[in-house]
């Protein structure tokens, strides 16, 4: 397919390289030998959060804080955890994650959300980059296979970002390149026909280990619970690190990843029959075809420069470039009532499209240390560019092809569903249907007081200057500027924080960060709906009670937001131009909860990441927003090593209460045409648990078997209930799981 022109901005990856891969400021220099894989598996190690320098999470601000230090919810996800668990998916790791809820449109498109909003902002080791799941585009977050963590700070973070969402930003960690030569091989197969195969190898090219490499390739093939879903999914990454000076270093590199949907579904399980009663579907329900296909291809290139400015300072520069193919061929019933035996749905949802995305993102900053009234004080100051250009070209079916579905034939009985019928004929379109440009320019400073060794005041501004334009296409032909859509925002965003130890081993915090969402929305007169603004405030204690190897936090938040953009529930849906439900601005929203964590390894061998988070989001007239997330959220994941050092069990919980959303049911009653009568109601999920399990058992020093089993008690579940497209959909959780696999050190 054929890219929409990209910024010279990609080549700058050839001459680019890294700091360490958090992203973080630190002055001192760590030798290469110090980032190197374990020597021991890591399977077997404690979670360490803290540790080195260049382990510290510096997602807010890029100050180079500890946990403890940073004032605000932080979680790491550490490789040992994705190995004990065996989580192979972005996705996976984020399900596991404190305050995550996980909900999804279909087998193909997921969404992150966190106290009650949506999660946007990603980052690449620190750069941010774009998450978005929309009817035309699925962004894929990727295989866990490259990264080797996951930072996740819950609450308004856009003094870096430039884009102050209050749910929060999780950004992913490259492998880095290790200076001793390790590597692993892997395979794994399971349920639903799941095959994997993944390999890791690094280590020093020169002798004196100036130049190191790694190179990592997985590839999976499996099937799904759910009906005609078949995936393939190779990955591959490769980077080179070279310390050109004592004072300078330099990174470079690149990954691809291919997903590959064959039978892709694109919407949802009805969840209401004509009658009012609910749909008994099973959970291998779908409402596509064998011939549908989603092919999602992203390839990326990064690299960053960090040199040593004397003594105390830091300059580091660093950049991603991303090229995304994203081609689709899809079909699904459409949302509605359906009768109880399975007839009475309008026509099928259809759509054949390419949609080609490049982005850029740059940034730079300086950090380092200044002594003032006799007391050392750090400082950082920075700046950011990040682009991205969007392009849908929607081809069109040709004639029906005999027994298709049709506006006047309507969807044919889906219970059971036995789609026979052939794929038509595709018109491919050689103009676009929409572009969108997205650019957005910013600046930062923020410095972190020491005015007493018990204390520490971080304050920070950020000014970002965002600029979003779309185009709407009719028959090549651009539309009136009333269809296109320009929106050009400014903003000063400030951040602030303060951190007392009571002891050195506990510590109080309370924070404020401004929120600020440029959106594209539009309202049912056509009209772009204004930016959401706000306040995010957060208090909290976090202690560290046997070291800094486990860690106990608790804390409140309160979120504050005007123009909160909500669809609008009387519009009809797809009625705008360019395909576009319309939306409501909402002002005076509130959002407020709390949560406590524990993380680490309080007795050797034994390790526990459990959390609860309760968040709970109102309009000034109380009325609940978002209800299809849960107020309560709660998980407990631990591992333990039996005596002997050769058997480790473990398992998991996650539970979560009701969900359910607002719309118009079938009250049971018929018009004489025999249509059902439609009142107000809802649709729900009841609170429920899943459990998970694993056992691992050393065969030798450097030979590892392992099951792990997800759903173990197999709980029936709609992890997403939702009304859109003229009804209520769902979508089942994935029912119980059984991975066995089988890893080799050398």
């Amino acid at each position: 397919m054929k890219m929409v022109a990209g910024s010279s901005l990609w080549t700058i990856a050839l001459v680019l390289s890294a700091a360490p891969a958090t992203g973080n400021v630190a002055v001192d220099d760590a030798p290469a030998a110090a980032v190197s894989m374990p020597d021991e598996d890591p399977q077997d190690q404690a979670i360490v959060v803290t540790g080195e320098k260049d382990k510290r999470p510096t997602t807010s601000t890029r100050l180079p804080l500890t946990l403890r230090e940073t004032p605000q919810s932080v979680t790491v996800v550490d490789r040992q955890r994705i190995e004990d668990f065996n989580l192979t998916s972005v996705t996976e790791v984020l399900a596991q994650t404190p305050g995550v809820t996980i909900s999804s449109t279909d087998s193909n498109r997921t969404n992150f959300n966190v106290r009650g909003f949506a999660v946007r902002n990603f980052q690449l080791d620190g750069v941010p980059t774009i998450y978005q799941v929309s009817g035309y585009e699925n962004s894929a977050v990727g295989d866990i296979a490259i990264y080797d963590r996951v930072e996740v700070i819950r609450g308004a973070a856009g003094l870096v970002t430039g884009v102050g969402d209050p749910s929060a930003t999780v950004n992913l960690i490259r492998k880095r390149a290790p200076g001793e030569f390790r590597g692993y091989f892997s395979m794994q197969g399971g349920s639903f026909s799941t095959y994997r195969l993944e390999a890791d190898i690094g280590g020093p090219v020169t002798q004196d280990g100036s130049v190191r490499a790694r190179v990592v390739a997985a590839y999976t093939d499996r099937e799904s619970y759910i009906d005609l879903q078949h995936d393939r999914v190779p990955v591959l990454y490769g980077t080179l690190e070279w310390d050109v000076t004592p004072h300078t270093r330099l990174r470079v590199g690149a990954d691809y990843l291919r997903t590959d949907s064959r039978g892709a579904g694109w919407g949802s399980v009805p969840l209401l029959y004509t009658d009012g009663t609910k749909t008994d579907f099973p959970r291998s329900f779908t409402g596509t075809t064998r011939w549908t296909q989603w092919l999602r291809e992203t390839t990326t290139v990064f690299g960053a420069v960090e040199q040593d400015i004397g003594s105390n300072w830091l300059l580091r520069v660093s950049y991603n470039g991303r090229r995304g193919d994203n081609d689709s061929t899809l079909f699904n019933i459409p949302n509605g009532f359906p009768n109880r035996d399975g007839t009475g749905l309008g026509a099928p949802f259809s759509f054949y499209g390419e949609v080609d995305q490049n982005e850029d993102a740059i940034d730079a900053y300086v950090a380092g240390k200044v002594t003032l009234f006799g007391r050392e004080h750090e400082v950082v100051a920075g700046m950011n560019h990040f682009e991205r250009d969007f392009l849908v070209n929607r081809s069109r079916y040709g004639a029906t092809p005999p027994g298709y579905p049709t506006a006047e034939t309507g969807t044919p009985d889906i219970d059971p569903w036995n789609p026979t019928f052939p794929r038509p004929d595709i018109i491919r379109s050689t103009v676009p249907d929409f572009t969108q440009d997205l650019r957005q320019t910013g600046g930062y400073g923020v410095v972190r007081l020491n005015p007493a060794d018990w204390l520490k005041v971080i304050a920070g501004v950020r000014y970002t200057d965002y600029k979003a334009d779309r185009d709407n296409y009719l028959d090549g032909v651009l539309q009136p500027d009333g269809v296109s859509n320009v929106q050009h925002e400014r903003k000063w965003a400030p951040y602030g924080g303060i951190v007392a130890d009571l002891t050195p081993a506990i510590s109080l915090y309370a924070s404020y960060a401004s929120v600020f969402t440029p959106v594209s929305a539009r309202n049912a007169n056509n009209d772009i709906l204004p930016p959401t603004t706000g306040a995010n405030y957060e208090a909290g204690v976090k202690a560290t009670p046997f070291g800094e190897g486990f860690t106990v936090s608790a804390a409140g938040f309160h979120i504050r937001q005007d123009n909160l953009t909500i669809t609008d529930p009387n519009a009809v849906p797809n009625s705008l131009p360019g395909n576009l439900t319309p939306s409501l601005s909402v002002s005076g929203v509130k959002t407020w909860g709390g949560e406590a964590e524990v993380a680490g390894e309080p007795l050797p061998g034994w390790t526990i990441n459990g959390s609860y988070t309760y968040a709970r989001s109102e309009d000034r007239t109380g009325l609940r927003i978002n209800p299809f997330f849960p107020l309560h959220l709660g998980r407990v994941y631990t591992t333990y090593r039996l005596p002997g050092d050769r058997l480790t069990i473990g398992g998991g919980v996650t539970a979560q209460s009701r969900i359910f959303d607002r719309g118009n049911v079938p009250s049971g009653r018929f018009t004489a045409a025999g249509a059902p009568i439609l009142v107000a109601g809802e649709v729900e999920q009841g609170a429920y648990a899943t459990v998970d399990a694993l056992a691992r058992y050393k065969l030798t020093e450097r030979a590892i078997l392992s099951v792990n089993v997800t759903n173990l008690f197999d709980q029936s579940y709609y992890r997403n209930v939702r009304f859109a497209f003229g009804g209520p959909g769902g979508f089942y959780g994935e029912p119980r799981r059984v991975i066995g696999s089988i890893r080799v050190n050398f």
